[in-house]
């Protein structure tokens, strides 16, 4: 058995996953001889994405899931995440093991199979499962057989109803305050123990609470386990926990019917049990099965049972009819599909014997809020520069020693809601994001030549590309990130990231985010494709002469409005923060607009709080991290970071790692520069402006002082005195600039 090591790191989220990975972390040759080298003894079964087997782990039986190549359904257009992952499960097994790490510190449901062990080797991806009392079988292989009683199918509905209610309720100890949705709900993927608990052990498609919550996403049409999916995942917006309750549905008739979908993947010409269900359901009605002799779907050979009892039969059958229907609105929550279940005789009979049965109202015993949120510390109104000078005067060279806070869900901040307002789509389902070779993005830039490289971005470069005669940019990541420490294992989390980001239709539309036309996933080769045909990166064009006065006040407005946008407090999602702003992740395209391009660090909103650990070791790009990094004002690092994107801009400058070993280059060059200016008291406004900007058409000597003194606020090293984007917009359109040239440059006031 394996050496239970200690392993030094963060006590961070993702940190403590990687120390259970270490912990109970299996070889190869353990993993094989754990499942007696997968035997056909041991084989239980198939799941979505591969196969199940019993084995043995330091003494205890187990059950092991092992991912494999090949998924056992095929992945549908629009499946993004399905495709992202298709052949390369770890993040699936990343999600899986954060979500039960994050369930292990409150408290499990005594319906979710807890991890063991992991093997996470070159030929096997595998989780190991300890269900106590030991599983007897899967529910799928289960069902069809005739020793499998009415109580114990009962049991097994009532206990997993309770899961799913658990599931579906938002937890107060998760700062999203999303619901988990299951989205590939299948009876292979339970397991039921000796006491005939069911005990849910695959999450591959999980979304929500901790993890990426993507119901609202375009194109993403996960379509779960076939004959258990919901037939409106068809329709781009109808993704919700109601899916979860029609995947119940079913598993409810099958476990009422004795009937179960059979396949090998391909669902076409196969009858479903819901369709069966309806068809019987219909004809016993309209055959006269009314009045005493309501319709039931419950075979004949389980009304033998000691505790079966018709009234019940007919009760679950309607349930189940009910959670099947076809419009989304009319099926019930999982919390009224618990009170119905509460109601039936052989429920209430065995209430004091069943372990879900014990827990209040289902879930109201796991939920327990274990967090105490954090004051924000409020915010002071801004001193003059030469006040601040004398008390924050070398401050802003100083670079504290360690990482952010790794406890960062005990911040208030992320136990507010925020939403997004703004842009509907226009992108619809003829949009979907596409899937390309490495072949395909080797002809688009020409091979990555150096005369298509636009330049690098922290976690890879950036290329021109053309593809069918129109312009656009290619992406590409690199295997070992050269920038962040250990920052390349992450970038599939990343580019996953980015997908659900850019599908999501509160972003798709925005006009200072790149469009993105599709993706490369093969081994280790991760690319993004843009609609955008570039003019360069604005770490390219900042220092040269023939970016104009008026350009740069176009990108200053422009991308203050997008940090406006993303961080606006609106309901339900925490804020968005882009925690890498950098001059090289920002493109202009032909009329000088920026475009965003990368989101590698990116938390909030819809991408959730463990990317903040996953994120830990990255404060930044080079020239813009924060002075105050380690405080709980993620908001303000952004600003920071727009404090010396506006100092470049209207000075010419921009950091480069070759010049200083000084960090806040930028910025610890304004501050000097304004000290020199206290000391000489030279002019009548301190103004940081380049000389030969100075004289072109539409530069206002009170724009330049205006702009230099909001630019030094931004990048002040007390991040309460910085002020908020949207009083940053506010002063922008004050600008001689702005209301005299709106029109000429381009944007709206």
């Amino acid at each position: 058995m394996p050496q239970k090591e200690e392993v030094a790191g963060s006590s961070s989220l993702s940190g403590r996953c990687d120390r259970i990975l270490a912990v109970f972390g299996l070889t190869e040759e353990e993993l094989e001889k754990c499942v007696n080298g997968f035997s056909e003894e041991n084989f239980i079964g198939k799941f979505q994405f591969g196969d199940v087997y019993r084995g043995t782990y330091d003494g205890d039986d187990v059950i092991v899931k092992v991912w494999t190549k090949h998924d056992r359904y095929k992945v549908l257009a629009g499946e993004n995440e399905g495709r992202v992952l298709a052949g390369e499960n770890e993040g699936r097994l990343k999600d899986e093991m954060v979500l039960h790490h994050y369930f292990s510190r409150y408290e499990f449901h005594p319906n979710a199979a807890k991890l063991q062990a992991f093997c996470r080797r070159d030929r096997y991806l595998a989780a190991i499962y300890l269900p106590n009392p030991m599983a007897i079988d899967t529910l799928h292989n289960l069902i069809e057989k005739d020793t499998f009683t009415w109580e114990q199918r009962i049991k097994v509905a009532f206990g997993f109803a309770s899961l799913l209610q658990y599931m579906h309720t938002p937890h107060p100890n998760c700062p999203s305050n999303f619901p988990y949705l299951i989205c590939n709900i299948d009876a292979a993927h339970i397991l039921v123990d000796q006491d005939h608990e069911p005990l849910l052990f695959d999450f591959s498609m999980i979304s929500g609470g901790m993890l990426t919550d993507k119901r609202d996403l375009l194109n993403h049409c996960i379509q779960g386990c076939c004959a258990y999916s919901d037939p409106n995942f068809a329709q781009p917006g109808e993704w919700s926990e109601k899916c979860d309750v029609f995947s119940y549905g079913v598993l409810l008739l099958s476990l009422i019917s004795k009937r179960i979908h059979k396949d090998d993947g391909d669902c076409t010409n196969v009858p479903f049990v819901y369709e069966w269900a309806k068809n019987e359901h219909k004809q016993q009605n309209s055959a006269g099965w009314f009045g005493n002799f309501k319709s039931s779907l419950v075979h004949r050979s389980l009304e033998l049972g000691p505790d079966f009892n018709f009234s019940d039969a007919i009760g679950i059958t309607n349930l189940a009819m009910l959670c099947v229907e076809y419009d989304p609105q009319k099926r019930p929550t999982m919390k009224r599909v618990v009170k119905h279940m509460k109601k039936l005789h052989i429920v209430r009979h065995n209430a004091n014997g069943w372990e879900c049965c014990k827990m209040p109202n289902g879930v109201n015993e796991v939920l327990k809020t274990r967090f105490r949120s954090k004051p924000r510390p409020g915010q002071l109104p801004f001193n003059h520069l030469k006040h601040r000078m004398r008390k924050t005067r070398g401050c802003h060279q100083t670079l504290s020693s360690g990482p952010e806070s790794s406890d960062s869900m005990s911040c208030s901040d992320l136990n507010q809601e925020f939403d997004l307002r703004g842009f509907k789509s226009s992108f619809g389902v003829n949009n979907a994001i596409k899937v390309f070779s490495s072949d395909d993005l080797s002809t688009y830039t020409g091979g990555f030549s150096k005369e298509n490289l636009i330049g690098e971005f922290q976690f890879g470069k950036v290329f021109r590309g053309v593809r069918e005669g129109k312009k656009v940019i290619v992406k590409t990541w690199w295997g070992s990130n050269r920038k962040c420490y250990g920052g390349g294992a992450c970038n599939a989390e990343r580019l996953k990231d980015e997908i659900s980001l850019l599908q999501h239709p509160r972003l798709l539309s925005h006009p200072n985010l790149v469009k993105m036309i599709g993706y490369c996933f093969e081994e280790e080769k991760l690319d993004a494709v843009y609609d955008l045909d570039p003019q360069d990166s604005l770490h390219n064009l900042a220092p040269k002469d023939e970016f104009t006065w008026l350009q740069r006040m176009k990108v200053i407005y422009e991308f203050a409005k997008l940090l406006e946008f993303l961080q606006a407090p609106n309901p339900t999602h925490v804020p968005y923060r882009l925690g890498n702003i950098d001059a090289e992740h920002i493109i202009l395209d032909k009329e000088y607009s920026p475009k965003l391009i990368d989101f590698g660090a990116t938390v909030g909103g819809i991408i959730l709080s463990f990317r903040d650990s996953r994120n830990m070791c990255l404060w930044g790009c080079y020239g813009y991290i924060d002075s105050c990094f380690d405080s709980g004002a993620y908001e303000a690092r952004d600003i920071f970071a727009y404090g010396i994107i506006l100092l470049c801009l209207i000075s010419k400058r921009i950091p480069r790692e070759d010049e200083s070993d000084e960090i806040f280059l930028a910025g610890k060059w304004a501050w000097d520069e304004y000290d020199k200016w206290v000391d000489e008291e030279e002019g009548s406004g301190f103004s940081l402006v380049h000389e030969d900007l100075r004289e072109e058409v539409g530069f206002d000597p009170n724009d330049g002082v205006a702009l230099t003194k909001l630019g030094l606020e931004c990048v002040d090293c007390d991040d309460s005195n910085r002020p908020s984007m949207e009083k940053v917009v506010k002063r922008l359109r004050n600008l001689h600039v702005i209301r005299s040239h709106a029109e000429e440059m381009g944007i709206q006031k």
